[in-house]
């Protein structure tokens, strides 16, 4: 029993009608990861496209502080005061029983009642988002001394944020469709559409470019500017909800918000949900007020978000697959008293999980002025503008491995139904993160941004080191796998690269010039550093290397097994 369990310690969970062999092989798991990680570089590159186009056309200024606040506040609302990890965590389980049965009625019965609380829950705290965003953006503009700007930001929050507002429903769409996919293992749809959602704002951005100018101010922008920036934002939404309910159709689920609170299943997963809801608050909490604090810049909301997004995609792809995949089969382990089991597939995953976001921290850190210099157009491409990114870049690397380690071991707390240690933590957290930001309110200029990096990265890791700490309390005895050897290599990986990578981005910017050289440099430097570094390892026999390739083969695999049922069924 414990050496299966072993061999499959990264495997996900599969329906009982099939694919059996994917319970017991790692390389399953690190198949599914690989294509989640796929689709979310497609994702999280057009996001941060989409944050270069706002920084192009609106520039450095408190119209684009208020428009990229306003337009999170939807997103922050959805994926943290409300979701958090419930889809993946909480509704898929329950799906996955009656997908199993071939129990399609159960299936539309529980995601439909999921959705319609969802909505009814939103319908309560979509009113916070217009009543306290144009509020913080007034406060921080008038503490950093722009009385004009504040009245006038107040104004354009309250109409950007009215045709914001239905954002939030379709995101409660979103969440529920990709749990109905994930639950019949089909992750490419539902870690992809995003792109959708981004293209769709870069166009209306590009409009806007043609139609008005770039860099318009508060004081001068038209209302029919507001309109097209509002309403196609928002398109872009519903366009991104459209295709998600349509890939739930056809995972055979067709979603249709129910009355869940007359439902005993529903209202059992509910209540599963409240210490997470309480976590992805505290978190969606100290992202609004970071980002409030950055709005003390002209530009600084927008810096500090294109930051969050280079941060946000190193977790997607290093973290966020490994948990996911490790939750079912930690699950399992903890139910049949598995004790060594459990310590070691939660040692590879904190493995795996490192063998990535190691190098991408250290990228971050060392290779942050050139990133800037490559992300930075329009307006935002001067010196104040590279000089905010820059800052806000360097500082948040250092929480990039504390994440990691934060959000597995969450996970694996969740496997043992112990919500209770992660909501601790993050109350650990919020309270550093929120106590640490505030010496912003002393600092002047890029320190701003730096000082809101710190104080995140700085309480993220306190906050892993805590949730660590409990999740291996008990565990220390037990099983044989050690996390410290594969951290010397990562970590020894990632110094050693960033040298070659550091003077392959300065030399190709040199040689280049501007404009196309910064952009080069860094996708010339991740490729020698990527190779420096996966050959270290290599030669260092890393094991990691073994999974991910057997990761590959799995999805080759698989997708030769799709295009031979489109084949046979053609």
């Amino acid at each position: 029993m414990r050496r299966g369990a072993r061999a499959g310690a990264l495997s996900t969970p599969t329906a009982a009608t099939g694919q059996q062999d994917g319970r017991s092989s790692p390389t399953a798991a690190a198949g599914d990861s690989i294509t989640v990680a796929g689709w979310t570089i497609v994702s999280r590159v057009t996001g941060v496209a989409r944050f270069a186009a706002i920084g192009a056309v609106l520039g450095p200024t408190f119209l684009g502080n208020t428009y990229q606040f306003t337009n999170s506040l939807p997103n922050l609302v959805y994926y943290g005061f409300l979701a958090g990890s419930l889809f993946s965590s909480l509704l898929i389980p329950a799906l996955v029983r009656h997908i199993d049965a071939g129990d399609r009625a159960a299936s539309e019965r529980v995601a439909g009642g999921f959705l319609g609380m969802t909505l009814v829950a939103l319908v309560a705290i979509a009113p916070l988002a217009v009543a306290l965003g144009p509020d913080a953006l007034r406060l921080t503009a008038i503490d950093a001394g722009h009385h004009g700007a504040a009245a006038a930001e107040v104004q354009a929050a309250r109409l950007l944020i009215v045709m914001f507002i239905p954002q939030i429903f379709c995101y409660g769409v979103v969440g529920t469709a990709t749990a109905v996919m994930n639950s019949r293992q089909r992750f490419a749809l539902a870690a992809g559409a995003p792109a959708i959602e981004n293209v769709g704002t870069i166009a209306v951005l590009v409009a806007t470019a043609v139609l008005y100018g770039t860099g318009t101010s508060l004081a001068s922008v038209s209302r029919g500017e507001m309109l097209l920036l509002g309403l196609g934002s928002t398109g872009a939404v519903v366009l991104h909800a459209a295709t998600q309910w349509w890939g739930a159709r056809r995972a055979g689920v067709v979603l249709v918000p129910r009355p869940g609170w007359r439902d005993p299943e529903v209202r059992v997963v509910i209540r599963r949900a409240l210490p997470s809801l309480a976590q992805a608050g505290l978190l969606a909490l100290q992202v609004v007020i970071l980002l409030a604090l950055a709005n003390r810049l002209p530009g600084g909301v927008v810096a500090f978000q294109i930051a969050l997004n280079f941060y946000y995609l190193a977790i997607a792809l290093g973290a966020t697959p490994v948990a996911l995949s490790l939750l079912p089969r930690l699950a399992r382990m903890h139910l049949d008293g598995d004790a060594a089991g459990f310590r070691d597939t939660f040692v590879r995953g904190l493995a795996l999980g490192l063998f990535v976001t190691i190098p991408a921290a250290a990228g971050y850190l060392v290779l942050a002025v050139p990133m800037a210099r490559s992300i930075a157009f329009g307006r935002m491409a001067g010196a104040a503008g590279v000089s905010m990114i820059a800052a806000s870049l360097a500082a948040l690397s250092l929480a990039v491995v504390g994440q990691t380690l934060f959000l597995i071991a969450t996970y694996a707390s969740y496997a043992r139904k112990d919500t209770r240690a992660p909501l601790m933590s993050m109350l650990l957290q919020a309270a550093l993160c929120l106590g640490l930001a505030a010496t912003a309110l002393v600092v002047h200029g890029s320190v701003v941004l730096l000082v809101l990096g710190l104080a995140l990265s700085a309480a993220v890791t306190a906050a892993a080191c805590h949730l660590m700490a409990r999740v291996w309390r008990g565990l220390s005895h037990h099983g044989t796998e050690r996390l410290a050897p594969s951290v010397v290599k990562f970590a020894a990986g990632a110094v050693i690269m960033t040298g070659p990578a550091w003077l392959t981005a300065a030399l190709v910017d040199h040689l280049v010039g501007r404009p196309a050289g910064p952009r080069l440099g860094i996708a010339a430097a991740a490729l020698v550093g990527g190779v420096v570094y996966v050959g270290l390892q290599a030669l260092w026999q890393a094991p990691e290397l073994r999974w991910l390739a057997g990761g590959l083969g799995h999805v080759r695999g698989k997708a030769a097994r799709g295009i031979a049922g489109v084949t046979s069924h053609g």
